[in-house]
């Protein structure tokens, strides 16, 4: 099996070579240009000696050599490790050690001094400029042939090792075969019956979760619109300029887009997808979401060890709660229909009934096939093909699955178990709340306690007894907040999650919480 990284680009060239395939400001890259700069690169990286199965880390930044290397490393048959862009070099230092890379690529000069100290002295540096700290890869490709180039592998070899965002620990290297990429990849392509016609919007990390949208263009034949990040005046300039017709979204970034000064007058009709996952969203965003850009919303449940959609909620199905009440915005939708399956289980694995808190298992042929060098977490996660996600939710009675949170960020308190998704929504209701994180805090009495921090929404002040008193409003008692912090921001990690261990910590200082929420 040729790496779908190497065969859908190449494919996509043999069938739309005149097509753009990238814009990335005023640069343009067809699927013909793509593919040979792409198979130059790759050559120049087996002239280096680069064998199959040997990892090579790259420094994520979002333009045009990202796409062009991580294409180049799969063509030549390596396994890409990528490095998001908004870490620090200790963290690469961390991730290209365990994956032990043999090479380090910075696509530009300002990227090269964390390179070199991801590599340390096991890997070679590689560069896409000029600079006496790297070996110039691009000037090495520039002497190479553009005869296209594939190497075939089982299709059970290593594809890609990426490493979780470390929300609630150290990152752990998942690793991927060309059969689970691939699966993804389709899986992507699929559900939102992707076309050459399509412009995608690659404004959140194309190494994270901005990558399925990246790989999914080449499945397709359509055009990847590349934004340095997500900043909302520059992703509603791109919908408009570009005429994009999805968009992939975590929660805080549609709020911010929809707050902008200029999203009122924006021209966001090229919009018919607009898919909001990665964490748990408000309904009122939800709502709002549907009143400013029409039935156009997808959401669904996936996460870097199952990186498809493992569940799936349409437009229609968005309107239709809404026009039911709103309680079902807060799903992430029913089982994909194929191939994947999902079902809620108690700690013995058993499936539970209708209603019961219990860990989302999922599967699917885009799972994880293990986690690298971490045998005792394929053990404990990977139990007769299912996967145990670590999240904890809920299914009703026609399959809709509600989230409720990592099992890490449980509370107890007073022998009830509380879920900070629950409380967060009730929280986000309120009309001065930006973004909230609910986590728990010792109690003398108690054992936890429930306590929250919030950002506001420009132009609005509330104090915080306010926000607790509205939370009594809607919540059972043991469920509200002792105390509601109202901060400039929340601490997120490099992908834009929010990181409630961050607010939980030094509340434990000195201290150890139960088995459900080691540290």
């Amino acid at each position: 099996m040729i790496h779908p990284y190497a065969h859908y680009p190449a494919r996509a060239a043999l069938r739309w070579p005149d097509r753009i395939a990238l814009i990335d400001g005023e640069r343009r890259r067809s699927y013909r240009e793509l593919d040979e700069r792409a198979t130059r690169l790759a050559r120049a990286l087996l002239a280096l000696g680069l064998g199959p199965g040997e990892r090579v880390a790259v420094v994520q930044e979002n333009r045009i050599e990202y796409v062009e290397t991580v294409i180049a490393v799969a063509r030549a048959g390596g396994v890409l490790v990528p490095l998001l862009g908004a870490l620090t070099g200790g963290e690469h230092a961390f991730m290209a050690r365990d994956a032990d890379a043999q090479f380090v690529i910075a696509l530009g000069s300002d990227a090269i001094p964390r390179a070199v100290e991801a590599a340390g002295e096991q890997a070679k540096v590689l560069a896409l400029a000029a600079d006496e700290g790297a070996l110039n890869l691009a000037s090495l490709a520039d002497g190479q042939s553009a005869e296209r180039l594939a190497i075939d592998r089982p299709e059970s070899s290593l594809a890609q090792i990426l490493y979780t965002s470390g929300t609630t620990g150290d990152p752990k290297g998942v690793t991927h075969s060309y059969a689970s990429v691939a699966a993804a990849m389709g899986a992507w392509a699929s559900a939102f019956a992707l076309g050459p016609e399509d412009r995608l919007l690659g404004q959140l990390a194309l190494s994270h979760f901005g990558g399925r949208a990246m790989d999914a263009c080449w499945v397709a034949g359509a055009t990847l619109v590349i934004l340095p990040g997500p900043d909302p005046k520059a992703m509603l300039g791109a919908i408009a300029e570009h005429r994009v017709t999805l968009v992939l979204a975590i929660p805080t970034l549609l709020r911010m887009l929809l707050d902008h000064p200029d999203a009122a007058g924006a021209d966001l009709t090229s919009l018919r997808a607009v898919v909001y996952a990665a964490a748990p969203a408000a309904p009122s965003l939800v709502r709002r979401s549907l009143e400013r850009l029409g039935p156009v919303l997808y959401t669904g449940f996936g996460q870097t060890e199952a990186y498809a959609l493992n569940t799936f909620m349409d437009p229609a199905e968005h309107v239709a709660a809404l026009a039911a009440g709103g309680e079902r915005l807060t799903s992430v939708g029913r089982e994909c229909a194929g191939v994947a399956q999902v079902r809620i289980c108690a700690e013995d694995g058993n499936a539970l009934p209708p209603g019961e808190v219990g860990e989302i298992c999922v599967s699917a042929p885009w799972v994880t096939p293990g986690f690298w060098k971490r045998p005792e977490l394929d053990r404990e996660r990977l139990r007769d093909g299912w996967l145990r996600t670590g999240d904890l939710g809920r299914m009703d009675a026609e399959g809709y699955v509600f989230l409720a949170d990592r099992k890490e960020d449980k509370i107890i308190t007073g022998g009830f178990n509380v879920y900070p998704a629950e409380i967060e929504g009730a929280l986000s209701e309120h009309p001065a709340v930006a973004e909230c994180a609910v986590f728990a805090i010792p109690d003398p009495k108690w054992g936890e306690a429930v306590r929250a921090a919030v950002t506001l929404r420009p132009g609005h002040d509330v104090e915080p007894e306010e926000l607790v008193a509205f939370c009594k409003e809607h919540l059972a008692r043991f469920k509200v907040p002792k105390a509601v912090d109202v901060l400039d921001e929340l601490p997120k990690s490099g992908v834009g999650k929010i990181l409630r261990r961050a607010l939980r910590k030094p509340w434990w200082k000195g201290q150890e919480r139960g088995v459900h929420g080691a540290e």
